[in-house]
């Protein structure tokens, strides 16, 4: 990793504000639990790993439904406030937490050992995104899924031109200095597809295909439910795709 591993523990208060705490952590809930649904409810109880879980959003209500999940994650900050939401709902028996990398724990993980794999805003952070792919498709059950989250370049580049910071885009993307919560390493949706084209691609999805794009004025007129009900309308436009911020994916383990 380029940052240092305290990095999200340092910022952990800010992540949660400006990303879950927002409408923009609404309407990358909503796309990720709409996608997500037909997987997981109505089904026995699975076998999940959620990597780079942070405060436990994802995993709690992975939980609800009735699901076990191990949420692994760098930050201890942010595993103590998972932990402590999964304490207030019951869930803390359905829920195991491991304090660390994915590389330096992927030696406790079994191969084959779960139903699914959540890993979303993980691999723009790292630079060595094929050895994070080749962790999820070893612990994978056949007939597992890989649920991917990842920042799109294509929209980080293209956002940055209608910003006019051509000395950004000048440099390759690479900044003097870095914004809190501008990734290292965005991906495009080319490259994922090469590297994991030997998982059988379910669903893909754009995530804030337009809100990122709203004037603030704009936004203050409508409903953050009638924002995220078209924000839900476009994200499986495939047209759309390449102004989304992140990019949603949803990829089958085979025999």
């Amino acid at each position: 990793m380029k940052r240092g591993s305290s990095y999200f523990a340092e910022i952990d208060a800010h992540f949660l504000k400006a990303i879950y705490h927002s409408s923009k952590g609404a309407i990358r809930l909503a796309v990720l639990q709409r996608d997500l649904a037909p997987l997981l409810q109505n089904t026995p109880p699975l076998q999940l790993l959620d990597i780079g879980g942070g405060a436990g959003q994802m995993a709690l209500w992975c939980a609800k439904l009735g699901h076990h999940v191990t949420v692994i994650d760098i930050s201890e900050p942010l595993l103590q406030k998972a932990k402590a939401l999964a304490a207030s709902e019951n869930l803390s028996h359905q829920i195991s937490f491991l304090h660390g990398d994915i590389f330096t724990l992927a030696e406790q993980l079994e191969e084959n050992s779960f139903d699914g794999v959540l890993c979303h805003a993980v691999l723009e952070w790292i630079a060595n995104g094929t050895d994070l792919f080749n962790i999820a498709r070893s612990v994978l059950k056949n007939e597992g899924f890989f649920s991917l989250m990842y920042y799109n370049r294509i929209a980080l580049e293209f956002t940055q031109h209608v910003f006019g910071n051509f000395d950004y885009v000048d440099a390759s993307l690479v900044a003097k200095k870095r914004a809190k919560l501008t990734p290292d390493y965005p991906r495009e949706m080319l490259w994922v597809e090469t590297q994991l084209s030997d998982l059988s691609l379910i669903q893909r999805s754009g995530i804030r295909c337009f809100y990122d794009y709203m004037k603030p004025k704009d936004r203050e007129v409508n409903s953050l439910e009638n924002i995220i009900a078209h924000e839900l309308a476009l994200s499986s436009r495939e047209e759309f795709f390449p102004v989304a911020r992140y990019l949603h994916e949803i990829r089958k383990k085979t025999a």
